[in-house]
């Protein structure tokens, strides 16, 4: 259960100048860019994100993220501008 509440962590307590903010924008740009992962409006943020920290610590992509709630937030508003109407 505990793993359920860390993924709804209110994005109000981010830390935008947190390394671990930034390692989740750039895991997101990396995803769309490179991997051309298609994102909608419909995506799941919270999930989404926590599976690509999941997946990028797991594979060593990044070694230690200090703060998991400030990369999901990172990969969250990092995503929602990727897709946002230009």
């Amino acid at each position: 259960m505990s793993a359920a509440a860390f993924v709804f962590t209110p994005v109000a307590a981010a830390d935008p100048d947190s390394p671990s903010y930034g390692q989740g924008k750039q895991a997101i740009d990396e995803q769309v860019q490179q991997y051309h992962v298609q994102l909608s409006p419909t995506t799941d943020w919270a999930q989404y994100c926590q599976r690509v920290l999941n997946s990028d610590l797991k594979s060593g992509k990044i070694n230690r993220v200090d703060s998991p709630a400030d990369f999901v937030a990172g990969c969250q508003d990092e995503g929602r501008t990727l897709i946002a109407p230009r």
